[in-house]
């Protein structure tokens, strides 16, 4: 029998289940996202990026940056939204003001919720539909899997 593989480095912080909410959440923005074919300086994740840090500006709980690739590249353009000891998420397909509104609602979610963790259900709509994944917070693993 192969023994189970470890849930977390030995250098990785632990979570503060006594401090669940995430103190400052980072939103990382593609900005070399771009349909096939579109030249990198006319990305339209260059421009989403300033979208997303206009209407993430009045968060001041939310850090907005650019990256200059997610690896999403099928479905641009691309959002991680993350803290170290909270959930990350990651949309893709998002274009727009409307994203950008979606997002900034999300954010004040996310900086509220315990460990970031934001149900379906609560999401933009135009979130749910862009869901990549949710990735749980790296010092943290239950016995059975579960959320926080």
């Amino acid at each position: 029998m192969i023994p189970p593989a470890p849930v977390a480095q030995a250098d990785a912080p632990p979570v503060d289940l006594n401090s669940p909410r995430p103190a400052q959440a980072v939103v990382t923005v593609c900005t070399a996202c771009r349909p096939e074919g579109v030249p990198k300086q006319d990305a339209p994740g260059r421009s989403f990026h300033a979208l997303v840090q206009r209407e993430l500006g009045d968060i001041a709980a939310c850090t907005v940056r650019p990256s200059e690739c997610l690896s999403v590249c099928k479905r641009p353009c691309t959002v991680a939204v993350s803290h170290p000891d909270g959930y990350t998420y990651l949309f893709g397909d998002l274009d727009g003001e409307e994203a950008a509104r979606a997002l900034a609602d999300f954010a004040r979610l996310y900086v509220e919720a315990p460990h970031g963790f934001v149900p379906w259900r609560d999401r933009p709509e135009v979130l749910r539909r862009a869901i990549v994944a949710r990735v749980p917070p790296a010092g943290w693993s239950p016995e059975d899997g579960g959320t926080p």
